[in-house]
């Protein structure tokens, strides 16, 4: 029993974490939205990086609450996609976004090296 209020106490002082992972080959940004779209948080991530973000503690005054929502842009401002109903405490993947996945006019920012002599056919 003596330890029941400490147990307690650790559980109210929890934060808000999501992990938001750049599973892409492209630099992204990454902006985190609450419920009611309120910005919470812009981020930078190189290809292949994971940045955990942290909001307040459950009981503080400026808590946001989920679910929240990640939109991921490319470096000139379109949209690479977005996830929605994310749950707190959860990992968002680039990849696993709604959206074209892709910056600037190629789907995949490096061309595989036989690209130049396997050139896609044409149908007449």
């Amino acid at each position: 029993m003596k330890y029941l209020p400490l147990l307690l106490l650790s559980i109210s002082l929890h934060a808000i974490t999501i992990q938001v992972t750049n599973d892409s080959s492209y630099t992204l940004h990454a902006t985190i939205y609450s419920a009611s779209d309120a910005e919470l948080s812009s981020l930078v991530l190189s290809p292949k990086n994971t940045i955990t973000w942290q909001d307040s503690f459950f009981d503080a005054r400026d808590y946001a609450e989920g679910p929240f929502k990640v939109v991921f842009t490319c470096p000139d401002g379109d949209e690479y996609g977005t996830v929605t109903r994310i749950a707190q405490n959860a990992t968002v993947r680039a990849q696993a976004a709604r959206g074209p996945k892709r910056c600037g006019r190629n789907s995949q920012p490096d061309p595989h090296r036989d690209l130049d002599q396997a050139q896609p056919h044409h149908k007449y």
